[in-house]
């Protein structure tokens, strides 16, 4: 049998190889059915042995399953897409609760998913977060991507609510200050 294991190798079904003998000797009102449906059963193995090799045992969805983030407009640039763009192993797919869709053509890509998450408790102030890849755009910054394994894991940040714990966090302080009112703008 082929087992089917998620994520954290808990296994989700396995396929008895036999079903692929008593397919084939049934017949629909086309006949044609259970060829299709072994044929593609066959295929959809073929591509898992190519990619994930012969040992069933190592195969796992998030070897193959990716959630994609690429970055505008640099992942066009293949040389650049290693640098600018992000993706995880991840499971999931369009009909469970960590949901990801794909597109037709990149089957593996999850590119439609959460990027934020929040839990909030309505009651006192307290809740938690995390964004998808990092809390900076630059590709240079430290938070970059240092989301991403915790989002990928669902493991959440603290939120903080009070101005002690606030500053007790911050990695900085920035001032944004107005011009005196009247003043004038120049450019220099």
């Amino acid at each position: 049998a082929y087992e089917i294991r998620d994520v954290t190798g808990v296994q989700t079904c396995a396929l008895p190889i036999y079903s692929l003998n008593t397919m084939e000797g049934r017949t629909s009102a086309n006949g044609k059915a259970a060829e299709a449906a072994s044929k593609s059963l066959r295929a959809a193995l073929a591509t898992l042995r190519h990619r994930l090799g012969n040992n069933t045992s190592g195969w796992r969805w998030a070897r193959l399953h990716r959630a994609v983030f690429p970055h505008s407009p640099l992942n066009m640039r293949p040389v650049l897409r290693p640098v600018f763009s992000l993706s995880v192993p991840l499971g999931g797919d369009w009909s469970t609760v960590n949901i990801g869709g794909i597109l037709p053509n990149a089957p593996f890509q999850q590119r439609y998913l959460a990027g934020y998450r929040q839990l909030v408790d309505l009651s006192q102030p307290t809740g938690r977060f995390i964004h998808a890849t990092g809390q900076s755009g630059h590709f240079l910054s430290p938070h970059f991507s240092d989301f991403l394994t915790d989002w990928a894991a669902v493991r959440y940040r603290s939120m903080r609510f009070d101005r002690a714990t606030i500053h007790h966090g911050a990695a900085g302080t920035l001032r944004l200050k107005p011009s005196p009112v009247g003043s004038a703008i120049r450019a220099d």
